[in-house]
């Protein structure tokens, strides 16, 4: 079934002609995916260097693990636009969620043959080939704990994590101990950290999400005032797990050695 034959069953004033399609990639900066998730996906789309927003609706989708899978995130209304000039010059536009297609937001992946590099496109070039792949039975949201091995999320997902209390995610990080990865997408600079408390993992990283530095002077020092826009460049995964009842000695020496092996002290932000 095609995209716009579904979504003109709740919403019949959409048509191809009238709309243009947002196919939000990863910008060197952010993964649109991940700020969907966190719940920050209008206002970062609301956000444009260019007026690409010039038809009466906005169809937008985010990329969803490879060129030609794309998750539906929200038909939009465009309600105006604004020139800013500061803090340089951007349009900010106002656009309102249809709500007769919020149903599907989250859940309807769609396939295009569209592998090109423009991510504003009319909706009549792109309607003949997107097709919905699958829907899943319930909103895309924070997944369940994937493992050790598997632990990257950014910072606005792990204040989530923490904030919902996600019982998959407490329960595996407060059972052990480790060392743990903290690394800066703008910089490209790494700090390795330890989580040696009663707590385990779960216990360091509450603190991360409360503050975002986690009391690192470093990290302090470079997220500045801009803090909480500096916090969404950081991601958080697991070097090495150890056994809740580890000692301090124990898990202070497998920290030496990943600030060594990783060179954190001379190129990142271990200060000792």
């Amino acid at each position: 079934m095609k995209v716009f034959d579904l979504l003109q069953l709740q919403e019949p004033s959409l048509k191809p002609e009238n709309c243009k399609i947002h196919f939000a990639r990863y910008n060197q900066h952010e993964h649109p995916l991940d700020v969907f998730i966190e719940g920050q996906f209008d206002g970062w789309q609301s956000w444009q260097g260019s007026r690409n927003f010039k038809r009466e609706f906005v169809l937008s989708f985010v990329q969803a693990g490879t060129t030609t899978s794309w998750l539906f995130v929200g038909l939009f209304r465009v309600k105006g636009c604004v020139l800013e000039k500061k803090p340089k010059q951007h349009f900010m536009y106002d656009l309102e969620r249809v709500q007769s297609c919020e149903e599907f937001v989250g859940r309807l992946y769609a396939t295009s043959p569209y592998t090109q590099r423009n991510s504003y496109l009319l909706g009549e070039t792109l309607a003949p080939g997107l097709v919905v792949s699958h829907i899943l039975p319930r909103r895309l949201s924070i997944a369940d704990f994937p493992g050790y091995k598997l632990v990257d999320v950014p910072k606005g997902q792990l204040d989530i994590i923490v904030r919902d209390n996600i019982p998959t995610w407490r329960t595996a990080l407060s059972n052990v101990k480790g060392i743990y990865l903290i690394s800066d997408r703008k910089t490209h600079k790494l700090y390795v950290g330890k989580a040696d408390g009663v707590e385990g993992i779960w216990g360091r990283w509450c603190v991360y999400a409360k503050n975002g530095h986690g009391g690192n002077v470093a990290l302090r020092e470079e997220l500045g005032i801009d803090s909480l826009k500096r916090q969404a460049d950081l991601r958080f995964s697991l070097l090495e797990i150890a056994d809740i009842h580890s000692t301090k000695e124990e898990i202070l020496a497998r920290e030496e050695h990943w600030k060594t092996v990783l060179m954190t002290r001379n190129n990142g932000y271990n200060r000792n």
